[in-house]
């Protein structure tokens, strides 16, 4: 399944916890896992994007 919320499980646990030291803690400190969601968020987008292009492409039989 291509459209799985599951992918991004990561990322929405470290935005939730961003959330949580932000309330607790610190603005700046919660800032740092805002990002590192961000970015894990970002990364599993590009990885889900290049397994469906490869997919999408035709591949070429190598003649032997």
């Amino acid at each position: 399944m291509t459209g799985s919320w599951r992918h991004y499980r990561p990322a929405i646990w470290l935005a939730m916890l961003s959330v949580a030291v932000m309330l607790l803690l610190s603005f700046a400190f919660g800032a740092l896992f805002l990002g590192a969601a961000i970015g894990v968020a970002a990364k599993v987008n590009r990885g889900r994007r290049a397994a469906a292009d490869s997919r999408a492409r035709p591949r070429r039989r190598l003649r032997g």
